[in-house]
């Protein structure tokens, strides 16, 4: 356990009066009394009584009892001025509007965390000394709640004292065996109270308490404050040898279960009483109730001072909707993982501190469930001096996730449908497409759940990503990749000669029309094709052949081969020309002609000594002249972009035919189409 300061407090009714300046803090001397000089009023109006100091852990404001008129105890807290003096005092109505006039309220505790504040109460003249708690809300303070069995009993329990973590509470109750003392047992009419302790049980119950064992509880002892540490504890007593009254005394808890020897306070302890301490963050001060009066501060002297502290503070909101949300705060040892406190924040507005000593290196984590965990790392170990550390923490209920979906083989994004549900349901939660520009599908999943991700898309092997936000989770954007492999279909290509049917040595190109994929193989063999995809496929051959090109269609069930005639290089042969086109009425290619003729540049730089005609035909549309001047003009731009790609004239001529020779009778548009064509005719090789 670590040595955290925890800050504890009572509190009275008070007037305007109370504004005190804090002692300045003389030189480092190790002597009591020097330090006991040092002792000063700090919350202190000659009209009433304050009592029971109870400070924050950021050491800015102090809660107190004080008397208030009719000789009554209520509850009152105090805010540090820039001079370091007490002001601003004000009544805590919230606490004290709910309490009969005839009540007492006093010993205030103020949590670690700055978030609920114990005391004890009366009811009525004779009423039972109970204790309760109040959390504090956004604009005030709770509804006073007693805490309950099996702490409150039907006698008299007060002056609570709630260790760092919350798990421990310290209290008195009334002593009735009376002090072992003899000199103590000869006075009358004293009332004796012992120091008591309950731990939380695992199911958040308290559980039963038990009387501090000897050498703690001696005489009559009370006022019991526990430090931050959960190790030291500061109480009053009146046992003999002190110097007076009730002095203080600390002792601590060893690991073997068992009270150190309660040592005096010599530099706080006067022959009057004095009692009811709490720390401040820095911790070198004290501020104690001095004869049942005031409250005073006193400098510790260095030798009894505990670890030098540092504060983390600061909200917990919804990162969303800005509103303060309650969570577990974990404190481990980053050198160890062990679990040194667990802690709690204000649901309300999500305010929490924690006090953590120099010397460690702690690892804080902040989780809710159905909400992100937030991590972080402290490193205390040369840390010297006492410093604040202001830390807002978003947490979210929702993480952001973008799903990139992308072809396994060519890394292009695809489109896709994708389905989620949580995992075990079998309904979806959603049910939408990604964008198939990108392929990315963005969604938002609430945390605290397993999810399963079905992917699917035409023509693609389906996937299944599980996403899991059960965990730690620290980070809101998460990026997951999803690769889907296509469905293939398998094609054989055949080619031939097409004069006498053998098989011909050649190499077969394969591009894909629909993305970006070329695949190259030799003719007459098996082709692995993306089904539903389309192919431009050229068919060339070093073994004195024409190209040859065509389209496959490659849907479920489609092609399962392909055939290509070749046709030998040799006079005479012509090879009509595929997909060169035109403008309509017009000589002027259009862009998709450009694919073929470079086919034809090719051809012509293979084969120097090759020598063609380039010759154009119609159909039988419009007269014969008009036909003739038309195909003319398209045999010319195609010769002029053989020789824009550098093919000497020597190797081509150009002439139009018109109508004059069409491969098919002119009897419907599907042959008409037939004839209007461009051919390469072999002249020479």
């Amino acid at each position: 356990m670590i040595r955290l300061y925890i800050f504890v407090l009572c509190c009275l009714s008070i007037g305007k009066g109370w504004s005190q300046t804090t002692p300045t803090t003389t030189g480092v001397v190790d002597s009591s009394a020097l330090y006991a000089a040092t002792k000063k009023p700090a919350i202190s109006d000659g009209k009433v009584r304050e009592f029971a100091p109870s400070i924050t852990a950021d050491g800015k404001k102090i809660f107190f009892e004080a008397s208030v008129t009719g000789g009554k105890y209520r509850l009152f807290e105090a805010y540090q001025l820039a001079d370091g003096s007490w002001g601003n005092v004000a009544d805590v109505k919230d606490i004290n509007s709910k309490v009969d006039s005839t009540d007492l309220i006093g010993g205030p505790s103020i949590s670690f965390d700055g978030n609920v504040l114990y005391f004890f109460r009366s009811v009525g003249f004779t009423g039972n000394h109970d204790i309760f708690y109040s959390v504090r809300q956004k604009d005030g303070w709770g509804e006073p709640t007693p805490i309950g069995l099996p702490i409150n009993t039907d006698g008299y329990e007060a002056f609570p004292s709630i260790s760092a973590d919350g798990s421990t509470l310290y209290f008195v109750r009334e002593n009735k065996t009376g002090p072992t003392s003899r000199e103590l047992r000869k006075q009358e009419e004293m009332f004796c109270t012992s120091i008591y302790r309950s731990v939380k049980n695992p199911d958040g119950t308290w559980g039963k308490p038990e009387r501090l064992p000897l050498p703690v509880n001696q005489d009559c002892e009370k006022a019991p404050r526990i430090m931050a540490d959960g190790k030291t504890l500061i109480f009053s007593s009146n046992r003999p040898g002190g110097s007076g009254d009730y002095d203080l005394y600390q002792t601590q808890l060893t690991t073997l279960g068992t009270w150190t020897i309660p040592v005096p306070l010599t530099f706080v302890n006067t022959p009057q009483s004095d009692q009811l301490p709490c720390i401040s963050a820095q911790g070198d001060k004290m501020f104690y109730t001095y004869n049942d009066q005031d409250i005073y501060s006193v400098t510790i002297p260095y030798q009894l001072r505990q670890f030098t502290n540092n504060i983390v503070q600061g909200k917990v909101v919804d990162r969303d909707t800005r509103v303060g949300i309650g969570v577990e705060i974990i404190i481990t040892d980053a050198l160890t993982s062990e679990v040194v406190s667990t802690l709690g924040n204000n649901e309300e507005d999500g305010q929490y501190t924690i006090v953590l000593p120099v010397g460690r290196s702690f690892n804080i984590e902040f989780r809710k469930d159905g909400y992100s965990s937030y991590l972080y790392a402290l490193d205390l170990r040369s840390q010297k001096r006492y410093q604040e550390i202001n830390l807002d923490i978003e947490l979210f209920k929702s993480v952001k996730l973008s799903l990139h979906i992308n072809d396994k083989e060519l890394f292009e994004p695809i489109g896709a449908e994708v389905k989620i549900r949580r995992k075990g349901e079998s309904s979806f939660m959603s049910d939408t497409k990604n964008d198939p520009a990108t392929g990315i599908l963005s969604t938002e999943l609430p945390i605290g759940h397993a999810y399963e991700l079905i992917i699917s898309s035409k023509d693609f092997k389906g996937a299944i990503l599980d996403f899991d936000t059960k965990g730690l989770v620290v980070y809101r954007n998460f990026e997951k990749y999803i690769e889907l492999i296509p469905e293939k279909k398998e094609v054989m290509i055949n080619v031939a000669d097409i004069s006498n049917n053998s098989k011909v040595k050649s190499k077969v190109i394969l591009r894909n029309k629909d993305r970006d994929e070329v695949i190259e193989v030799s003719g007459n063999q098996m082709v692995s094709l993306r089904a539903g995809d389309r192919y431009e496929v050229e068919v060339t051959s070093d073994a004195g052949y024409a190209f040859e090109s065509g389209t496959l269609d490659v849907a479920a069930g489609g092609a399962k081969g392909l055939e290509f005639k070749l046709q030998k290089l040799e006079a005479e042969a012509k090879l009509t020309l595929k997909d060169i086109n035109f403008e309509s009425n017009s000589a002027q290619l259009t862009d998709v002609s450009y694919t073929e003729l470079d086919r034809v540049v090719k051809l012509l730089q293979e084969n120097p000594s090759l020598k063609v005609e380039v010759a154009a035909h119609t159909d039988d549309v419009g007269s014969d002249t008009y036909n003739s001047v038309l195909s003319k003009k398209r045999a010319q731009s195609v010769a002029d972009y053989l020789s824009k790609n550098k093919i000497s004239t020597s190797q081509f001529t150009n002439q139009g035919y018109g109508e004059k020779m069409p491969k098919v009778p002119n009897s419907s548009e599907e042959n008409r189409a037939t004839n209007r064509r461009v051919e390469l005719k072999i002249i020479s090789i």
